[in-house]
């Protein structure tokens, strides 16, 4: 019996820990514009998005040998709208600049942005959705 209970105690927490394992994962991706990332502009290219520690999942990192940016982001949730991995960029004009993450159907992350994207977005801009690879 304590074997029994041994073994499903296990179970249990492997079972547990499978999810945030599978949040571990990166995103390849093929951006095919330059685009701005706070503050830092990147060249298009062949990038990895991912998070910087198994702990902490609010800092993350994109790198390409083109170069790399290291940013803060808060979780973003979207319910109703599934999201395939990807990362959206707003457009203004012929500027793109990365607002969001997502890794999963339902959450992802937002880079912390100011108000000015409010701004922005009512002026006229729109999102762009680069998937991953």
């Amino acid at each position: 019996m304590k074997f029994l209970k041994f073994s499903l105690f296990i179970a249990l927490l492997a079972a547990a820990c499978l999810p945030a394992a599978a949040q571990t994962q990166q995103l390849r991706l093929n951006i095919p514009f330059d685009f701005i990332v706070k503050g830092q502009t990147l060249p298009a290219g062949q990038y990895i998005a991912k998070r910087m520690g198994n702990i902490d999942d609010s800092v993350w990192t994109l790198q390409s040998d083109q170069g790399s940016a290291m940013f803060l982001t808060n979780p973003v949730e979207s319910p109703n709208v599934a999201h395939n991995p990807s990362l959206i960029f707003l457009q203004t004009g012929t500027q793109y600049s990365l607002v969001q993450i997502w890794g999963g159907p339902h959450f992802g992350r937002e880079l912390m942005l100011s108000n000015v994207k409010q701004t922005v977005v009512a002026q006229g801009a729109k999102y762009v959705e680069i998937g991953a690879e």
